[in-house]
């Protein structure tokens, strides 16, 4: 199911939020950020290993940054499977939940196939629909409620998440579940309060 997190810039990210997402989601992990040139900054790795996310992370602690985390549940566990995904130059993509989209390439996995098949040639020939309410309700319309999405469009220096509320947001941190981590770790879990009340400006989501 996977761990997706956006963290504000200068956000304080816990290091033991990325040591239990990272066990919890063994297939590799990736980070994206403005460049400051313009462009995007993009690290993915199908590695699991804790020292190697801590070290990654920390040249983006002080950074809007968007990490995820993968649990594969189709496709290989390679590099072209790992969050972040390219969709034009500019646009980045990561991705949390399962699509049932059709999947020609059994290697590749549910997220490749929607950013390769659906998503590029949307954006590819205008790529401000990102930013528009009716490109982001195709996407919800495609791929159901329960998915969620961030985009990073270095052009418009802009991160679009989709689904926002179905995430959980805490202290600058968008989080798009409480389930892929151990979320009793934190001082803010609350078990028996399944969604937001007792927590100002939080929202629980599994």
């Amino acid at each position: 199911m996977c761990l997706l997190i956006h963290k504000a810039q200068d956000a304080d990210l816990p290091r033991e939020l990325l040591d239990s997402a990272a066990e919890y989601n063994p297939h590799g992990f990736g980070i994206m950020a403005f460049a400051e040139d313009g462009g995007m900054v993009v690290r993915r790795t199908t590695s699991s290993d804790k020292s190697k996310l801590h070290r990654l992370y920390d040249e983006f602690q002080h950074q809007e940054c968007v990490i995820h985390l993968r649990y594969g549940t189709s496709g290989n566990v390679d590099c072209g499977n790992t969050h972040p995904i390219r969709i034009t130059r500019d646009i980045y993509m990561a991705h949390n939940g399962t699509i049932n989209l059709p999947r020609p390439l059994p290697e590749r996995s549910d997220t490749w196939h929607l950013v390769n098949h659906y998503l590029k040639p949307v954006l590819q020939r205008r790529p401000e629909q990102l930013h528009e309410r009716f490109f982001q309700d195709f996407v919800i319309s495609l791929c159901g409620e329960h998915n969620k999405f961030v985009f990073m469009d270095a052009r418009e220096r802009k991160t679009v998440v989709i689904n926002r509320e179905k995430g959980f947001e805490i202290d600058g941190l968008w989080l798009s579940n409480t389930r892929w981590f151990d979320a009793t770790r934190f001082h803010w879990y609350t078990p028996a309060l399944p969604f937001s009340a007792g927590i100002p400006g939080a929202h629980f989501a599994i």
